[in-house]
């Protein structure tokens, strides 16, 4: 596995927006103080012209274009980390026009959450390299920044290993009046595992549900040359969904387990869910994946419902998930 160099003292960070642009007034205030905060802490912003643009649809740029201002980031020698503007529901298209062999050539860090999946899980499972399942960049701009902030830069920066859970998350999205505002502690956190107290490792590898369910419906991804390399040190899938409901779930998971998709996992974490439909989500999951004797967690600090850990696909992590609570280990020398 490519473990991308840590980002290093006066290193820019790069800013692309791989499917939605953002042009709402306050989420250019989020950027800016993202950019000002960044600077003063010794890594300027480097910005694609993708980054504040929209078409009707709220792609960003044509799919070409998108690709080659990622191409430009990774090129860039000054850049150390690439973090995505925005989520959305088009970056699917660039996957035509990628040129994965230019990309094995550039690794750096790249992150991003919910429709950034569909370059990361591809960059990790199909092409060795690590990437980041965290916040997009307006995370950066939140004033003052909430624990996972600090410690998603630390970790890029390799000055930290070990996460702890939140004591409160978000329950959903809400208006901002200014940009900078902070994240809103609405509702405990509790990690639940059904059996239990556990602990176990792996290698991640997931993401949001809704590009997994497409990637595994159309063929359009491949994991068995993750899964072949590395079962032998166990397999962590984890995963979050934006907007699925239950029949989409017992079906993308009964047929990624008919697919050897799930050979070698050693735990499943499942983060949050935003707009999940159906029965009770840990019962469904659970009796779906009940073929699987390995621990099986819910409520983790993943995905839409902030705060959110950094989640680095490819790596060997450890979870220690004990009272509702969880402490999350990696092992980047493996």
């Amino acid at each position: 596995m490519i473990i991308p160099r840590f980002l290093s003292e006066g290193q820019r960070i790069g800013v692309t927006a791989p499917s939605f642009g953002v042009t709402d007034p306050t989420d250019k205030n989020r950027f800016d103080n993202a950019k000002s905060r960044l600077a003063s802490m010794g890594h300027p912003v480097v910005e694609t012209p993708d980054v504040y643009t929209a078409d009707e649809s709220g792609r960003s740029a044509p799919a070409g274009q998108r690709v080659m201002e990622l191409a430009s980031l990774l090129e860039d020698p000054t850049v150390g980390y690439i973090v995505s503007a925005k989520g959305g529901d088009y970056q699917f298209e660039m996957l035509l026009h990628m040129d994965w062999d230019h990309m094995e050539r550039h690794p750096k860090w790249i992150q991003g959450y919910s429709d950034n999946t569909t370059l990361l899980f591809k960059i990790t499972a199909e092409h060795d390299i690590a990437t980041i399942y965290g916040g997009n960049f307006g995370d950066y701009g939140m004033e003052p920044w909430h624990r996972s902030v600090s410690e998603n830069l630390e970790v890029v920066e390799g000055r930290r290993t070990v996460q702890g859970s939140f004591p409160y998350h978000e329950v959903g999205f809400a208006d901002r009046v200014t940009g900078l505002e902070g994240l809103r502690e609405e509702a405990p956190v509790e990690w639940v595992s059904p059996s239990g107290d556990v602990r176990f490792t792996g290698r991640l590898i997931g993401g949001c549900m809704d590009v997994l369910e497409w990637f595994h419906r159309k063929a359009t991804a491949d994991p068995r040359r993750f899964i072949e390399r590395y079962a032998g040190d166990g397999i962590v899938w984890y995963m979050e969904t934006y907007d699925m409901d239950e029949s989409r779930i017992r079906a993308m998971l009964s047929g990624m387990e008919r697919d050897g998709w799930f050979e070698g996992v050693t735990g499943f974490v499942f983060g949050r869910s935003l707009f999940y439909s159906g029965g009770d989500y840990v019962d469904v999951v659970s009796d779906a994946l009940s073929g699987f004797d390995v621990p099986k967690v819910f409520g983790a600090d993943i995905g839409h419902k902030a705060p959110r850990m950094t989640i680095v696909n490819g790596a060997v992590a450890t979870f220690d998930v004990r009272g509702g609570s969880c402490t999350l280990e990696y092992d980047f020398g493996r």
